[in-house]
């Protein structure tokens, strides 16, 4: 079965040709050809896209990736005689990490082998830690999305001010995206750099006393003079959130700060205009703990780590994710990419694997399953998904 694998995986850099990264002769490459090792050989380098793409037919690999920084020597041992010259900066989305689970979702005991459907944190049977496994959700890849597209277009290009040809998304081939930024002015940034960009991003560092006036008069009453709906940037993001709090009379959240709802139904009409009303019973300090509150909620959840490591190697765009077999394909129009369907590269051909569990889902406009406990034929494209989600094993025989 493994060898059909590898055939197909071979079949696929014979046929397809990969784009290269930008100035390719100064990045490092890093690619394992076993499944489950992700980076096994690195300071690999390469000098142009043709000979990217014969060690691709040749080799063929499960995995490769390459360095989001520049190096004059990217093949040079150990890491600081490579002699940096820059990065590019990546912001990594995940879909365990937008906090959407459905009944769909499997949960794993590596512990006992206990499996089942819906979102766990411990196995039922021995307490230990479960691994969840993320099957296709429609509600799952819209936010998704909505957070890539508000990123790019709200913050990197709205508020930061860069282009549209500085910015490229790439589906990452399991479950998530990468958003590449390409800038002189991000290619010159050290890593304390790194970490405040990416710390305004996800409003850690935003301190929203700065945000608010002391209290003036407005007409008969006192209010406070702070940011507006409409206002750019994290003021308005923050102003946003809390309008919409008391708009929707989301109680819980309004307690919590010590805000009666009933006494503040009308508020969000003076947020509107950028006048925080500040009564006696509600002074400034009440307004700035409901927008500390709300700053985690309007930030972005992407992986740090990766946005602040300048010797990060990132999954090549267009290849193999050999955890799943799905391309890390390039996303042109965010809007009617499906994964499921778009990054599908491995054939149908028929194998037989035995499945543990699995629910319905769609691939390639099919509907699978649901399975459990079954041994079944299924297009290798499915099949090794399963594998790969951790629910399914090879069987013997196939058929074309």
């Amino acid at each position: 079965m493994m060898e059909l694998l590898r055939d197909a995986i071979k079949k696929y850099y014979t046929s397809t040709r990969i784009s290269a990264p930008p100035e390719i002769e100064k990045r490092e490459f890093g690619y394992s050809k076993e499944v489950g090792q992700k980076i096994r050989t690195r300071h690999v380098s390469f000098q142009s896209e043709e000979e990217l793409n014969k060690f691709l037919r040749a080799e063929s690999p499960f995995y490769i990736s390459y360095s989001v920084g520049y190096f004059k020597y990217p093949s040079a041992t150990p890491m600081e005689n490579k002699v940096m010259l820059g990065a590019d900066m990546v912001f990594e989305f995940d879909a365990d990490e937008v906090g959407v689970f459905t009944e769909k979702d499997v949960w794993i005991c590596d512990n006992c082998n206990l499996k089942g459907f819906g979102y766990r944190e411990t196995c039922p049977k021995c307490g230990k830690p479960v691994r969840m496994e993320l099957f296709p959700s429609e509600e799952r890849e819209k936010k998704l999305k909505e957070m890539v597209h508000s990123l790019i277009n709200d913050v990197l290009i709205g508020e930061l001010g860069f282009s549209e040809r500085e910015v490229e998304v790439n589906f990452s081939g399991n479950r998530g995206y990468h958003i590449h930024l390409r800038s002189d002015v991000v290619r010159e940034l050290d890593k304390d750099a790194r970490i405040e960009l990416a710390e305004y991003i996800t409003g850690q560092s935003i301190d929203p006393r700065y945000l608010f006036s002391e209290p003036i008069r407005c007409g008969k009453e006192f209010c406070i003079r702070g940011p507006k709906p409409t206002d750019k940037g994290w003021p308005g993001r923050i102003a946003r959130a809390v309008y919409e709090i008391i708009k929707e009379g989301r109680e819980e959240l309004l307690k919590e700060v010590g805000v009666n709802p009933s006494e503040i139904r009308n508020y969000h009409l003076y947020i509107e205009r950028g006048e925080w009303p500040a009564p006696q019973r509600y002074p400034l300090r009440v307004w700035i703990e409901l927008a500390r509150r709300m700053a985690p909620l309007r930030g972005y959840t992407i992986d740090t780590s990766t946005t602040v490591d300048i010797h990060r190697l990132i999954r090549l765009p267009d290849s193999i994710h050999g955890s799943t077999g799905l391309s890390a394909k390039r996303v042109s129009s965010l809007s009617t990419f499906d994964p499921y369907r778009d990054a599908v590269v491995l054939p149908s051909v028929e194998v037989t694997v035995k499945v543990d569990i699995s629910p319905s889902f769609r691939m390639k406009r099919r509907e699978f399953g649901p399975f459990k406990n079954e041994v079944v034929e299924l297009p290798l494209y499915v099949a090794y998904y399963l594998i790969g989600r951790g629910v399914a094993q090879w069987r013997l025989t196939s058929s074309a």
